[in-house]
């Protein structure tokens, strides 16, 4: 390795480094060798300090040698030469440093490896020289031997992961197999081998489980064991010079893993810092001197460290601290990861091979005693201190020696502490512990002496104080296997303690050399015991037990709550105090000892340390069994001499004991189970009995006076403990009896206690007190105790007599007292008896008082114990309610509820009653209970259904809902039933119809309107109640009633019309299905089909609206004089439902059903009739506002967009249902038989029925007929959708057929005939007799005289209109003549005729005039201006507000479009065309454009109208224009129609250019300055209106909300519009008059911001792919969200270009500043860079009539890439020059101006013109290039001479850009008209504000 760089870290980090390079691994800190605290840099001290300051010793570090180089096998054998390329940089990159570069070297490895795998042994690579790819890795071998050591020890897992996944493949191949073995057997070096084996087995050891699992299968792969001998494959066999050799190495390895790193990854050689010292100033280096001091050439001193800690090894590096380079491992981490993998290889060189090859030494012959045991071989590795260390987890090892050591340990033991493996390393410690636990294997043999001693030591001095859980989970197994087998273990470590844990042998050795000596002081006392005191006496100082520290550490260990561990540690204390009581204590335990333990056991109770009740429990069992061990171990250890006074010791122990025991458990300070601690006491005792009947008698006594002394504390103890002693001794001993005296002695006094009580009538806390011992005595006794003849009798009167008072204070003695003396063989008649006095006496009771409430509330408190202990089953199941008193007042307080009462006070008692009714009601009572239960229920039921469906929105002014007391009554039912009540009966099944009705038809599918209703769930369970009852007698009759009642009430429902429920609702809850019922909506619900008819025939069928003839030709434009029904319908009020006619609910329950089962609609195809009818009805509603209809009752559609939010979602639920009924149709017409239209048209002319009656074609023929007999507008539109869908396929002979019947019916039929022809001509192919057709028609035109114009003339002209082709078709409607012909005609009956002509005529010679025009393009005449002057009157006659002239005005403008349409191709038709063009645009704009159609109700037709007015006026003459057409037209951007909108702001765009065009002129001429330049107040009167911000933007919002939000964005184009052309004037007053009204800020912002998505900032709206400077509203669709959003972007940025100050002003007033920055970004990234490249751009190239374009020797320079704008202005060779730069945020944040040069300019001037620019910009909203036209004009009229006003120091107003004009008579200076009013206004005076004399 080459010499690394120096060092770039600073001096006080190098001494930083110094200072822990000598710390020491005791724990102590690095700054222990230097003083801690610095004296202040300011305060000197003496000379002295100087003088020894300047002489304090200072280390010399040298300069760090560099490694030797290691040889690479790729050089020295010359690989590199013969492998392939790609291979050799591979090769090299797995020598690289870099953990990233290795692992990719490895993955290309492997691939090599892979491919050289899947090659064909006998297929040789091309592309390699020399064979194949598999002999080129054999080559590679030894380049990979030579890397595999630093590759398995690598600090990346992933890459000792690849390295061992690459090895088992090598290992798998057979060739490479070979080469191994090959190289193993031959050619590697011992040391070589060793590397490689030894990291090999670690590697299968890593502390990585994956890594561990990849390097263990290729090691039992490939070294030899029984299985992989017996193979194909060769194997390596490791002899013992091997093993034992990778036994040394791994040793090695676990002593000090930084050799074993340092030799595989070489670093430069540390240098002792104390072998080279300088003495005093210039003093040379010398080596070996004590303290002396070092320095570097570079300055960097540092302290030496103190020689107590330079003697000391360090094998753990510290631990890594927070200034690590974090995702490295540090050295303490890899130390502790090669000590884990090499204690594992150790194990698995003692557990798979040592022992095996091992021999048991030659003496296999000899004796037991002699033989060597199994583990002698590898003692000396095993008998290490050292290595053992690795079992502890402090700094220091307690166990082994430190010849330089002096210090003192925390535990007062001297000179034989060291450092420990294990320290900081839990995965060491764990690795040591499975280590410990292999070598007690019986397979193994017994511990060799040498081991035994040094383990014994290790494992005792480390288990106690291990605190790392998951080692302890390691080592408990191990340790308690060890102190099993070896109990002398502490007798071991106790005499290593004497002998300060040096080695025995030696110590006995130095005594017999030196008897003079003496011992060596080598016994501490612990800490604990030296301050613990018993009544006993001290501890005497000769006691053997204090010779072992172990022992002390257990005892830590024990008062510590074993570790934390408590659980899986008290278990095994009795075991580990076994074998101290064998060995440890050699016969000399006492009471003393047990004092001691017992005290340590006592410790973590005292410490609160035993929280948990396992934890709590292993204690106590632990406590005891211990407790009872070593009582028994002293009295056999002192039973052969006199051992009575220790006995007496062991006793008075017990009883502090048992005492402290007892007052831990009874007041609960000890977390444990009564009966478990009870258990575990009458064992203890039981063992005591067995040791010793004083001792038993001792410890009885003690519980005895606890029972007997009658405490608060014992109260809940004591019964559990006399209960336990009474079952666990026999009772003929004498445990028994005394046992039996005591509890019949305690229970006679809980008894005579409680009497005494209730006697003196006592209040209810102290007789709550006195009982709560009864109540645990018969709760723990049970049964048994009323066995007893005496305690029964004086129970029966205790409870008798006082049975309120009981259940008044104490609630639990009257259950306790029910549940025992019914099971103790008493009487149950008895105990019936006194449950039914106690109910009656509880009625008295409660009746005593006078109010109901009281009543209820008192009732209410003495019951709920009782119903509680009922629902948990702790009364009798035998007792029955047999009191009529209680009945009573069970139905009073079911009525209280019912009614509305306070649910606090009776609906929790009548709950728990009805749960438990056998116990409270009586049968009678029980039928009056369901009996209001039922009306109850069924009455809710009712009122629900028949709102059924409705959502909440407006039901508040429609129904009065009271859902409490309801769901009250289903809660109490389901109470009742859930309590297993079988409802019967008429008032069962009137019931179950209810909760039918609640449970699954009135509750929606998606909880929309479950809003109504509560308690779905009870009423569900109430009817599974029902379901699941088929066993029981009655269950079916009951159903059958159900389903009955069930059926007629919706049968009922469905046709009623003065209730509001939806009958699509209730379909759709019945096909949902009710549990155990069938029901067919067909048959079951719907009424049948003669009814169905009977309702058709109650309604009108030509109450069409008129209007919609503009959309339909089939409807005729008079409004039809025929009736309405005055059927009743329910008025909706407010909520979103359709009140509909009795036919329109069925038809809609018909639609939804057949909607959701289409397949059933074939076999009813009489229904689909129904279902189109209902359709034609719905289209009405849907298209048609302004026109009530007869089957909805609601009235008008008053619908305002963005208002009437009722009348929108009636007309979507329409919609809806118009949707659905065109699906259904089009599904089943779309199937109709072939040959169809032949069969029906057979059957219509030969007028028989033929057809097959259900088939497609019945069908239609029904339809014909119905049309034919009634002739109606509704059955003509009904054979009209029938035949849409029928002539998709049709021939020209199936029109044909078609033609011909409708000729058939012409005269008979008119309506159906039009029908007829008007479907042939928009749906069928042209027939070819239809074209004759229109020419006979054509004809009769001609021959009808005016008188009966407006019958046979109106029929005519109908059938002709119903005939013409549509205009973009290639069918000629009629010949030229005949066209000629027809216009004759109209022109003779409108002259000729005896009376005005009607509207209806009017409007279809309208229609046929629109079909004519094309045909009469280029025949002149008067049939022209004929057209024309019908043209003029329709506009004249019809208006949108009346909308039965909606289709003739529709028609007109139609008429006009197509000759705007002729007139462009057509020179004559246009002269004579515009002559009259204008007017009858005029009459347009009147009636139309002008006209607000905001406030009028919703018509489809009204709409098309506005639509056709937009398209016209379009091409309208630019004189039409005024700046008055903005105000009378802008209300158009607020339309229904998105059409009408896109094409209205074309329009108002020109207005407001006229308007701002005008203001100038105004503004121009205005010399008094009285002119205000403002904008139109409606218009900004509706933003104000519109932007409603709390509606918030959402992408899922309705079209009529799209449209409001269009029509605002629009307006505001409108808005920045008028801002285009206009004048600074202008500019400034329009900027004035927004911000006066606040408008921008309060409106426009947070509208298109939130728009924008920035308000919230959660989805702000992307706009890096669009570009906001343009925006085309030919492609702008105002119901796509996207297009909106577009929309306020590109408004956006017309207001950062218009109203940049606003936007400024808005910001800077924002206190959130998340969103200004926010906002800020947004704009900059993608609004500010165009907006500066168009002022840039503007500046480049001015207009030709602009100041900067016409003003001379001004030259302007633009820099794009700083933003920067020069403008330079020249005088006399000498140039004025002025910068300005705009900002990345431009405009959000203000200009930077600079004056670069100012020549003959004063200072106060220069400002002024600077100043002036800046105003431009952030207050009046101008441009970059209104700032330079300004500078421009101050500058030249400088020069000219024009002087400056003396108020702003300008010549040019930065307010309305004018000169100084206003003269002053006195002083006659000039001033601004603007600056004279700031000055006026400001100084409340009208004086001059240089001369102070009067100016007006």
């Amino acid at each position: 390795m080459g010499k690394g760089p120096k060092s770039s870290a600073t001096a006080g980090t190098r001494k930083k480094n110094a200072r822990k390079a000598a710390t020491s691994v005791g724990g102590q800190p690095a700054s222990s060798a230097v003083p801690v605290a610095k004296s202040p840099k300011n305060t000197k001290g003496s000379k002295r300090e100087m003088r020894e300051a300047r002489m304090r010793e200072k280390v010399y570090i040298p300069p760090v040698k560099p490694a030797p180089a290691q040889l690479d096998p790729l050089d020295t054998t010359g690989l590199a030469r013969l492998l392939p390329p790609d291979l050799v940089v591979v090769l090299r990159n797995l020598g690289k440093k870099d953990a990233v570069t290795k692992t990719k070297a490895l993955e290309e490895l492997s691939k090599w490896v892979d491919e050289a795998a899947k090659e064909p042994s006998d297929v040789p690579d091309e592309d390699l020289v020399g064979g194949e790819k598999i002999s080129v890795i054999v080559e590679m071998l030894p380049v990979w031997l030579h890397r595999i050591p630093v590759l398995f020890t690598h600090p990346a897992r992933r890459v000792r992961f690849l390295a061992g996944s690459l090895q088992t493949a090598l290992v798998r191949l057979p060739q490479t197999r070979s080469a191994l073995v090959r190289w193993i057997e031959d050619q590697a070096s011992q040391d070589e081998l060793d590397t490689i084996l030894g990291t090999w087995i670690m590697l299968a050891h890593d502390v990585d489980r994956g890594v561990a699992n990849v390097g263990e299968r290729a090691l039992t792969e490939f070294v030899g064991s029984p299985p992989n001998l017996s193979g194909s494959l060769p194997c390596i066999t490791l002899t013992s010079p091997i093993l034992s050799n990778l036994l040394t190495f791994s040793y090695r390895v676990v002593l000090d893993p930084a050799r074993l790193h340092a030799s595989l990854n070489p670093v430069p050689v540390p240098i002792d810092p104390t072998a080279y010292t300088t003495s005093g100033k210039g003093g040379k280096g010398k080596k070996g001197g004590q303290n002396a001091p070092q320095a570097k050439k570079s300055g960097r001193y540092i302290p030496p460290p103190p020689a107590e800690l330079r003697s000391q090894v360090t094998p753990t590096p510290p631990s890594p601290k927070a200034g690590d380079t974090p995702g490295e491992e540090s050295e303490a981490d890899r130390s502790g990861r090669l000590r884990a993998s090499a204690l594992g290889a150790v194990r698995w060189i003692v557990d798979n091979y040592l022992l095996n090859l091992s021999p048991l030494s030659e003496a296999s012959t000899n004796t037991d005693a002699d033989r060597v045991p199994l583990l002698q071989s590898v003692s000396p590795h095993l008998s290490s201190s050292d290595f053992w260390s690795s079992l502890h987890q402090g700094p220091a090892c307690p166990f082994t020696t430190s010849e330089n050591s002096t210090g003192m340990d925390d535990s007062g033991e001297s000179g034989r502490s060291s450092a420990c493996l294990g320290h900081s390393q839990p995965q060491v410690r764990r690795a040591a512990w499975t280590l410990v636990a292999s070598l007690l294997d019986g397979k193994k043999g017994p511990l060799p002496p040498d081991i035994l001693h040094i383990l014994s030591s290790a494992i005792l001095r480390s288990a106690w104080v291990e605190t790392d859980a998951g080692v302890r989970g390691v080592l408990t197994k191990p340790l308690l296997m060890f102190l099993k087998a070896y109990p002398q273990a502490w007798a071991i470590d106790a005499e290593r303690a004497t002998n300060n844990y040096g080695d025995i042998e030696h110590a006995q050795d130095d005594e017999s050399d030196e008897g003079s000596e003496e011992e060596p002081e080598a016994e501490v006392q612990d800490d604990v015991n030296a301050n613990r005191t018993d009544k006993a006496g001290p501890i005497v100082e000769e006691d053997p037990i204090l010779s072992s520290p172990a022992f002390h550490e257990f005892l830590r260990f024990l008062e510590m709550g074993c570790a934390g561990s408590m659980v899986e540690g008290y278990p095994s204390v009795l075991v580990i105090v076994s074998g101290i009581c064998e060995v440890v204590f050699l016969g000399s335990l006492t009471s003393v000892h047990i004092s001691q333990l017992l005290d340590a056991l006592w410790a973590p109770f005292y410490a609160r340390l035993l929280p948990e009740r396992r934890a709590a429990t292993a204690w106590l069992r632990a406590l005891l069994e211990c407790m009872v061990f070593v009582v028994k171990e002293v009295l056999e250890d002192h039973a052969q001499g006199n051992a009575t006074t220790e006995r007496r010791q062991i006793c008075t122990l017990l009883v502090r004991q048992f005492d402290a025991l007892w007052d831990a458990l009874s007041t609960r300070a000890l977390r444990v189970d009564k009966a478990k601690a009870s258990r575990m006491v009458a064992t203890t005792l039981d063992r005591l009995f067995k040791i010793g009947e004083d001792l038993f008698k001792t410890v009885f006594d003690v519980i005895a006076e606890k029972v007997s002394s009658g405490e608060e504390q014992s109260l809940n103890l004591a019964p559990t403990i006399l209960y336990t002693f009474s079952n666990t001794f026999v009772p003929d001993t004498p445990a028994g009896q005394r046992t039996r005296d005591l509890v019949d002695k305690y229970v006679s006094r809980v008894v005579q206690s409680t009497e005494v009580a209730l006697r003196e009538q006592k209040e209810a806390k102290e007789v709550m007190v006195k009982v709560e011992p009864l109540i645990h005595l018969m709760d723990t006794f049970g049964s048994r105790l009323f066995e007893n003849d005496e305690f029964a009798s004086r129970a029966d009167a205790l409870f008798s007599a006082h049975n309120i008072v009981l259940l008044q204070s104490s609630p639990p003695s009257v259950i306790s007292y029910l549940k025992h003396s019914s099971t103790a063989g008493n009487s149950l008649d008895r105990t019936q008896l006194f449950w039914t006095n106690l109910l009656t006496s509880l009625v008295s009771h409660v009746s005593s008082f006078s109010a109901f409430t009281e009543q209820m509330t008192s009732a209410k408190v003495l019951l709920l114990p009782l119903l509680a202990a009922a629902q948990t089953g702790s009364l009798p199941g035998h007792l029955r309610g047999t009191s009529d008193s209680m009945d009573t007042l069970v139905v009073n307080s079911l009525d209280y509820s019912v009614e509305g009462g306070s649910e606090a006070v009776a609906e929790d008692m009548i709950n728990g009653i009805l749960s438990a009714y056998s116990y409270f009601i009586s049968p009678k009572g029980l039928v009056t209970v369901t009996d209001a239960l039922s009306r109850s229920i069924t009455g809710y039921a009712e009122s629900m259904l028949d709102i059924a469906g409705v959502p909440p929105v407006g039901m508040a002014a429609t129904a009065d809902l009271s859902t409490a007391s309801a769901t009250r009554v289903l809660s109490l039912a389901r109470r009742l039933v859930d309590a297993g009540y079988q409802m019967a009966g008429n008032t069962g099944a009137e019931l179950y119809v209810g909760v039918a009705l609640l449970a699954f038809i009135v509750p929606s599918l998606d909880g929309e309107v479950d809003w109504i209703m509560e308690g779905v769930e009870d009423a569900r369970a109430i009817w599974d109640s029902l379901v699941k009852q088929h066993d029981r007698e009655g269950t079916e009759e009951i159903r059958q009633a159900v389903s009955a009642l069930l059926k007629e009430r919706l049968r009922k429902n469905i046709v009623n019309s003065r209730i509001l429920s939806r009958p699509d609702h209730i379909i759709r809850a019945l096909l949902r299905g009710i549990p155990s019922l069938e029901i067919d909506v067909l048959t079951d619900i719907l009424p049948s089909r003669s009814d169905l008819e009977a309702l058709l025939e109650d309604l009108p069928g030509s109450a069409v609206s008129p209007s919609l003839a503009l959309i339909d030709v089939t409807i005729p434009t008079t409004p039809s004089s025929e009736e309405t029904s005055h059927y009743p319908i329910a008025n909706p009020g407010d909520a979103l439902i359709l009140s509909l006619h009795p036919y329109g609910r069925v038809a809609s329950a018909l639609l939804t059903y057949l909607s959701s089962v289409r397949t059933k609609v074939l076999a009813h195809l009489w229904a689909l009739r129904h279902v189109i009818t209902f359709g034609v009805y719905l289209t009405e509603y849907v298209h048609v506002g302004d026109r009530r209809s007869p089957v909805f009752g609601g009235g008008t559609l008053d619908v305002r967009p963005g208002r009437d939010v009722t009348a929108l979602a009636r007309r979507e639920i329409a919609r809806d249902l118009l949707g659905k009924s065109q699906a259904l149709a089009t599904y089943l017409l779309s199937r109709a038989e072939e040959g169809i239209h032949a069969r029906a048209i057979g059957a219509l002319l030969k007028n028989d029925s033929d057809t097959e009656e259900g088939s497609f074609a019945s069908f239609v023929v029904e339809v014909v007929r119905k049309s034919i007999e009634s002739d109606s507008v509704r059955d003509a539109l009904v054979l009209r959708t029938v035949l849409q869908h029928l002539f998709v396929d049709a021939t020209k002979e199936d029109a044909d057929l078609w033609l011909v019947l409708a000729r058939r019916f012409e005269r008979a039929a008119p309506q159906t005939t039009i029908a007829i022809l008007s479907s042939i001509t928009a749906y069928a192919p042209e027939p070819p007799k239809f074209d004759r057709y229109r020419n006979e028609l054509a004809a009769a035109v001609l021959g009808v005289r005016p008188e009966d114009s407006e019958t046979t003339g109106l029929k005519y002209l109908r059938l002709l209109s119903a005939s013409a082709p549509d205009p973009d078709s290639e069918v000629v409607f009629l010949p030229q003549h005949r066209a000629v012909n027809v216009m004759r005609a109209c022109q003779t009956w409108i002259a000729e005729g005896d009376e005005d002509a009607s509207e209806e005529l009017e409007s279809v010679m309208t229609l046929v005039f629109r079909h004519v025009a094309p045909i009469l393009e280029n025949v002149p005449g008067l049939h022209w201006e004929f057209i024309w002057d019908v043209i003029e009157n329709n506009l004249e006659v019809c208006s949108l507000e009346e909308s039965d002239t909606l289709a003739t005005l529709g028609r007109t403008l139609q008429l006009i479009t197509t000759i705007e349409e002729l007139v462009t191709t057509n020179k004559s038709l246009r002269e004579g065309w515009e002559k009259r063009r204008k007017a009858i645009f005029g009459l347009v704009i009147k009636k139309i454009l002008v006209v607000d159609t905001r406030e009028m109700p919703y018509s489809d037709p009204r709409i098309i109208c506005c639509e056709l007015a937009m398209s016209i006026v379009q091409n309208m003459p630019p004189s039409m224009i005024d700046e008055k057409t903005l105000m009378t037209m802008y209300h158009l951007l607020a339309d229904n129609s998105p059409h009408v909108q896109k094409m209205s702001y074309h329009l108002l765009q020109r207005a407001a250019s006229k308007y701002t065009e005008h203001l100038v002129v105004e503004a121009g001429v205005d010399m008094e300055g009285t002119f205000k330049s403002e904008l139109p107040e409606k218009l900004l009167a509706v933003l104000q209106q519109n932007a409603r911000i709390e509606e918030g933007f959402d992408e899922e919002m309705s079209s009529s909300r799209s449209l409001e939000v269009s029509g605002s964005l629009l307006l505001w184009m409108v808005i920045f519009d008028l801002f285009t052309g206009a004048s600074l004037k202008v500019r400034l007053g329009y900027f004035s008059h927004l911000r006066s009204l606040d408008i921008v800020s309060q409106h426009f912002i947070p509208y298109i911001f939130d728009i924008l998505g920035l308000l919230d900032g959660k989805n702000a709206f992307k706009l890096d792919i669009w570009s906001v400077d343009e925006f085309y509203l030919d492609d702008y669709d105002p119901a796509d969200s996207l297009s909106l959003r577009l929309l306020a972007a590109h408004l956006f940025h017309r207001a950062l270009l218009t109203v940049p100050a606003l936007i400024r002003n808005w910001i800077s007033d924002r206190t959130d500043k998340q969103l200004r920055m926010r906002v800020t970004d947004y704009t900059s990234t993608h609004f500010s860079p165009e907006i500066i490249k168009a002022e840039l751009m503007l500046i480049r190239q001015p207009p030709e009539s602009s100041e900067l374009s016409t003003t001379e020797n001004l030259s302007i320079k633009v820099s794009s890439a700083l933003n920067e704008v020069i403008a330079s202005y020249s005088v006399d060779d000498q140039a004025l020059e002025l910068s300005i730069r705009m900002p990345n945020d431009w405009p959000l944040h203000h200009l930077v101006v600079h004056d670069t040069k100012k020549v003959g300019i004063s200072d106060e001037k220069w400002n002024s013109w600077v100043l002036g620019v800046q105003q431009i910009v952030l207050q009046q909203n101008g441009r970059i290039v209104d700032c330079l036209t300004l500078f421009a004009k101050n500058v030249t009229l400088h020069f000219a001479g024009q002087v400056e006003c003396p108020i702003c120091y300008s010549i040019i107003s930065v307010m309305d850009a004018t000169l100084p004009q206003k003269p002053c008579r006195t002083c006659k200076n000039r001033f601004h008209a603007s600056c004279l009013y700031k000055w006026f206004k400001s100084s409340h005076s009208s004086s001059c504000p240089l001369c102070r004399s009067n100016i007006i």
